[in-house]
């Protein structure tokens, strides 16, 4: 920091702390039931790909109870569209129909179902009678892409155009290389599995206006989202976004919400559309999983002079991504470079962001790659690393700022980091892990005890602190008469605390406590616009909003103050909830006071409303800085391996609440240990249906698999975010994967790409 703060930088508990450890908050399916609401449910095709050849609902629609069916042939009531026809996300995690004629994969909605309860909405569903014609389903990337491949789904190509980046001349630097290394890695496929389960409810109050209850992060996307496809005007649509249960992007403008409102109009009636533990985990969406080809130029001294990345994502079904919204492809300085990323179409659960969105799977391929590279000149991989990663002030070859600028305004900007903590990061995590004694070099594991190897690794990755492109942030701060305050924003609550976050910025700014401010959030007929809370986009974007508008009620208490005191605004000050003449502690009013005492012209009480709505200045980019360490132990006896030691080292600029902070990088870390080691969506190589659709069979890491991480925060103050903060949310999962698979490669001598399972292991050892 470069001032002393009273706030921001110290430890302080969430605000909705109390509701959450006693239960009172209210999540979307804890919402109690309106009068007359009815219940959804959703038939769903047992195949990965077939067409609709015969659909009777007339059985479900005669059954007592049953208010509305939807399919395919109904109308959008109140537009000349129907429910077959396509609508986009504006996060480009979903292009599809609301209900289509031909499905795309295992789960895909076929009909749905309102009635007076969930028993009878069932009931109904076994009532429809449908026959498919089952058609050919491609479920390998590689696969999808060749020329005759079947057509995943009945619009478009089975891949997207390539999102490509370059720079220098690619052929040129590979010639000055010395060493060229190229490797191919992959990945599971990780479900967000949150502890919630998505739900939603729809509302209609007239014919025009329309009122929804569900958990998201993204409450102006999906007003807007709804607004689009239904053709309605902002003002008749209202979103109450809850709290979500955990989120890591699941939670955004999902089709399910759609399909709620669509029955409700039907209907006309209140409709509550909850998912199922297998709905969630089978039929929303997932990570995307890759396929990375990493081509490095080395010189002998161990300099990089060129890089080439080809990164494959899977979409799923209905993925729309044609970029995987990463930061880390050129996290190492080459002067030459080129990095494409396609987004491919399979007959798969729709995949699309996840925590850590494409900086994970990415620094997986290029960290191994990188570590490749070392091993070839015979470096110390965090010497390596020192040599060649980016530092303050370097272009960002492949921002999505340049992808964007390109798309809307067809101009390529400059935009630079700025700022970095890496080298610093890199030193104080091999300082922690103890590398210099452990690191014994390369095909060394680092010790063995019988059956017992152990080894080291490190890996580096950074992540964006937002994204500019999709909005302004608006804020709204109310002094009250007793000096207490209400801000109101749009931002989302995943169990990340922003609303504290922001309540601390106001605080700061505003010289009051935390306790002072009650955050209003989650309405879109009452907050100002705010941009989906994604991208870790909380504290850095934000919280800029938040700050000025702070700054712009603290200007109208100052003004009202000076006339009270008989002084000059702009000698005065805010501290500890009271206004005061600078120099002069002494003179000066409580903020209650103040705010209680009646202006003498009006004969009433003065009211102060602080106002902001904020773009960011996309030419500068602040990027948050992970380096993680791992030490892991491999008994070659039982295939078992064990993380002994991890060390997580970050830099994400000021750090505004050191425990929120902490939780966010060990919450990451057991996230990522979970993507790791067990968890992966299993699909059936033939149906493509996924044969673990729970928590029985999709195994998250329990208590005694989680180690507690050694995390320490680096902090350089960055010049371009609020208080000198980056973001951090997202970042703490990126690196994970690829210091655990260094570890392990370290004590056993084989790379091994997660899930890393005793099978696995077996396997590489017989290898060698």
């Amino acid at each position: 920091m470069t001032t002393e703060t009273t706030v921001v930088g110290k430890s302080l508990p969430l605000i909705d702390g109390y509701e959450k450890v006693t239960g009172k908050l209210k999540y979307a399916g804890d919402l109690p039931a309106l009068q007359r609401m009815h219940h959804a449910k959703v038939l769903r095709s047992p195949y990965a790909h077939a067409r609709i050849k015969h659909l009777d609902t007339g059985r479900a629609e005669a059954l007592d109870g049953v208010s509305a069916v939807l399919t395919y042939r109904d109308p959008i009531i109140g537009t000349k569209r129907t429910c077959g026809q396509v609508w986009t996300d504006p996060s480009f995690n979903f292009r599809g129909p609301l209900i289509s004629d031909e499905v795309c994969f295992v789960g895909d909605e076929v009909a749905a179902v309102s009635a007076v309860d969930e028993d009878t909405a069932k009931e109904a569903l076994r009532l429809i009678d449908v026959d498919f014609e089952e058609l050919p389903a491609v479920f390998d990337m590689e696969e999808a892409m060749k020329p005759g491949a079947p057509r995943v789904r009945p619009w478009g190509k089975n891949y997207l155009d390539s999102s490509l980046f370059a720079w220098g001349d690619i052929e040129q630097g590979f010639k000055k290389a010395d060493y060229i290394i190229e490797n191919r890695t992959t990945m599971g496929n990780q479900q967000h599995a949150p502890l919630d389960r998505n739900a939603c409810i729809a509302h209609w109050d007239s014919e025009q206006h329309l009122t929804i209850w569900t958990s998201t992060q993204a409450l102006f996307w999906l007003r807007d989202a709804i607004c689009e496809f239904f053709e309605l005007s902002p003002r008749q649509v209202r979103v109450h976004s809850t709290p979500t249960g955990g989120s890591f992007g699941l939670w955004w403008a999902n089709n399910f919400m759609f399909i709620a409102r669509a029955l409700a109009r039907k209907a006309r009636r209140p409709v509550r559309f909850s998912l199922t533990r297998d709905e969630v985990q089978t039929t929303v969406k997932r990570r995307e999983r890759p396929i990375t080809d990493i081509r490095l130029g080395v010189k002998k001294d161990g300099t990089l002079v060129a890089q080439s990345h080809r990164h494959l994502l899977d979409n799923g079904a209905y993925g729309n991504k044609f970029d995987p919204y990463q930061s880390v492809a050129d996290l190492y300085t080459t002067e030459h470079g080129r990095t494409e990323f396609i987004g491919v179409s399979t007959n798969l659960l729709t995949a699309g962001c996840m925590r850590g969105v494409g900086d994970l799977t990415l620094a997986f391929a290029i960290e191994q790659a990188i570590d490749l590279a070392a091993e070839k000149v015979n470096m110390d991989p965090v010497e390596f690393r020192l040599k060649n990663v980016w530092k303050t002030g370097d272009i960002l070859h492949t921002s999505q700022e340049v992808v964007f600028a390109k798309l809307m305004f067809n101009k390529e900007p400059e935009i630079r980091l700025t700022s970095s903590g890496m080298h610093e990061c890199l030193r104080k995590g091999a300082e922690l892990i103890g590398w210099k004694d452990k690191w014994k070099g390369w095909n060394e594991p680092s010790a063995v005890d019988g059956s017992r190897r152990r080894g080291v690794g490190c890996a580096l990755s950074t992540h964006i602190s937002g994204l500019p492109f999709f909005g302004y942030n608006g804020i709204v701060i109310k002094v009250n008469s007793d000096g207490t305050m209400a801000l109101t924003t749009g931002i989302g609550r995943m169990g990340q605390g922003g609303d504290t976050t922001q309540a601390m910025v106001a605080a700061e700014v505003l010289g009051v406590k935390l306790e002072d401010i009650n955050v209003i959030d989650g309405d879109s007929e009452v907050c100002p616009h705010t941009m989906v809370t994604y991208g870790s986009n909380g504290m850095h974007m934000v919280a800029r909003a938040t700050r000025a508008a702070a700054e712009d009620a603290k200007r109208q208490i100052l003004d009202l103050a000076a006339d009270a005191l008989e002084a000059n605004a702009e000698d005065l000050e805010i501290r500890d909830r009271r206004i005061f003449v600078k120099g002069s502690p002494d003179t000066g009013i409580g903020l209650k006071e103040l705010m209680s005492k009646p202006i003498y012209e009006y004969l009433a009480s003065p009211e102060i409303i602080g106002r902001a709505s904020q773009g960011v200045d996309f030419t500068k980019s602040g990027k948050m800085m992970i380096a993680d360490f791992c030490e892991a132990e491999v008994d070659t006896r039982t295939c078992q391996v064990k993380i002994v030691k991890f060390v997580a080292v970050h830099d994400s600029g000021t750090i505004v609440n050191p425990a929120v902070c902490e939780n966010q990088v060990a919450g990451g870390m057991y996230q990522s240990l979970g993507f790791c080691f067990t968890e992966h969506l299993v699909f059936d190589d033939e149906t493509g249906a996924i044969l673990n659709p729970n928590f029985m069979d999709y195994k998250l890491v329990g208590p005694m698999d989680m180690p507690d991480p050694i995390i320490h925060f680096v902090q350089v103050y960055d010049q371009d975010g609020p208080f000198g903060a980056k973001g951090i949310g997202e970042g703490v999962t990126c690196a994970v994967p690829a210091a655990v698979a260094a570890a392990v490669r370290n004590a056993i001598g084989v790379w091994i790409n997660p899930p890393i399972t005793p099978d696995k292991v077996m396997a590489a050892l017989h290898r060698g």
